[in-house]
């Protein structure tokens, strides 16, 4: 699973993927759950560029509430694991990205537009 910390202090905003994020975004002064790192344990360049950069974060953190709420919407497992493969997918492309934040940038825009996309299908759908 995804595990980010946001950290609104000293080290930028890191937010992203987990219905874990959920429970503690809903908690005033909790730290927002996403990825496998927080932003003091940093490992992947991308990682660290986006904890360090405010645009990313507020980037990271839009593109983490679209994937929650996509995956909310999904009432089947199948689609949820399909949403999961598809994030990693993105996950991936972003961190090989390293410390370009063009790039991250484009990665998130990218993939806020297919978010965005997916989520107006599946209300669609549900109004059916």
């Amino acid at each position: 699973m995804f595990k980010l910390r946001a950290q609104r202090s000293g080290m930028g905003l890191c937010a992203l993927v987990t219905s874990a994020m959920l429970a503690a975004s809903a908690l005033p002064g909790q730290p927002a759950w996403a990825q496998e790192f927080d932003c003091r344990n940093a490992v992947l360049a991308s990682e660290r560029t986006i904890c360090r950069n405010d645009d990313l974060s507020a980037l990271d953190e839009q593109m983490n509430g679209l994937y929650t709420e996509l995956m909310d919407s999904h009432s089947s497992r199948s689609q949820r694991d399909d949403l999961r493969r598809y994030q990693r997918r993105f996950l991936a492309a972003r961190d090989a990205c390293g410390r370009d934040v063009q790039c991250i940038k484009g990665a998130y825009l990218d993939q806020i537009s297919v978010l965005e996309t997916r989520l107006e299908r599946a209300y669609r759908r549900s109004e059916r």
